[in-house]
């Protein structure tokens, strides 16, 4: 379903189970860092159209970057890119990107070597959901490191650093090496943006975890107890379908202001009223729709009948 020129946001998470005849199922470190018996879910989620547009599942213990070897290769070949989180922080991966002409979005992990900003060039600022967002960016031999610094994530991470040192888990040294890079957020990408632009398609990713949070807690899929690998398979396709459907939905509140108002468990739940009846011979018609519930259906006029 990715279309060329697309940008795929890629993420992956852990499900627990504790069937016992389930090959998938091996012990891993979740995201609590927990280990235990999971299978891991991967999603790929599209810029362009905002709706999902691949998932599979794989052995839970496999590391982040061994997942999307094979995921890209199930991929039509087409003029892709991808925007990962920290969890795929790997020159070797954007090396091979690059040279399979594909582009790529990576924020670096705060202690990474390229993460030295001694002669970086702020370039200027951008509003970010009201939020002030200073920019620059240098070029590097794995493409163009944009660096942005926010002062209010700086003075929360700051925070936290401290609250480390007061628990001594921090010396204050530690700290003073840390806090050189709070607030401040790395990306490289080989793409030729402007800082504003790359900044809002990492935040993207945020769709992701919206994703992940409704798989998890409206389709209440966080937990599996089935009894075999095909099973499992068929159990997150049907989960991927409906994770479209929750996101059409999601869209059409978005264009109509709605979001605010109105939660797509809540049109779910109203439209779970709308009953269709069909007699023995073969007359049709629906029973009556309360009024809410009506008030859901003229969201959706090409889904549902009028009148």
């Amino acid at each position: 379903m990715a279309t060329a020129g697309d940008l795929l946001l890629y993420d992956l998470t852990a499900v627990f189970t504790q069937s016992q005849n389930i090959r998938l199922a091996e012990r891993g470190y979740n995201a609590d860092h927990a280990y235990l018996d999971q299978i891991g879910f991967i999603l790929a989620f599209s810029c362009s159209t905002k709706m999902p547009v691949g998932v599979e599942v794989f052995y839970g213990s496999l590391k982040d970057i061994t997942t999307f070897k094979d995921f890209s290769e199930r991929l039509p070949k087409k003029d892709l890119g991808f925007i990962f989180d920290r969890g795929f922080s790997s020159f070797a991966l954007l090396e091979k990107l690059r040279k399979q002409g594909m582009h790529y979005i990576a924020p670096l992990r705060k202690n990474a070597t390229l993460s030295d900003l001694r002669w970086l060039r702020w370039k200027g600022t951008f509003l970010y959901r009201e939020r002030p967002i200073r920019w620059g960016r240098k070029e590097t031999e794995y493409g163009t490191l944009y660096v942005f610094e926010d002062p209010l994530l700086r003075g929360e991470e700051e925070k936290a650093l401290l609250k480390q040192v007061e628990a001594e888990k921090l010396t204050m040294a530690e700290f003073e090496a840390k806090r050189r890079h709070a607030g401040v957020v790395c990306i490289l990408s080989d793409m030729e943006k402007g800082g504003e632009d790359i900044f809002d398609l990492y935040k993207g990713r945020e769709d992701v975890e919206l994703a992940f949070d409704a798989m998890k807690n409206e389709l209440e899929s966080d937990k599996t107890y089935l009894r075999s690998d095909e099973a499992v398979r068929g159990y997150f396709f049907v989960t991927f379908l409906a994770l479209r459907v929750y996101f059409k939905i999601l869209q059409r509140l978005r264009e109509k202001g709605l979001t605010t108002r109105i939660a797509v468990d809540e049109v779910l739940f109203e439209l779970s009223k709308v009953m269709k009846i069909v007699e023995r011979s073969g007359r049709e018609y629906f029973a009556q729709i309360p009024k809410r519930a009506r008030q859901m259906c003229s969201l959706f006029p090409e889904a549902l009948p009028r009148g």
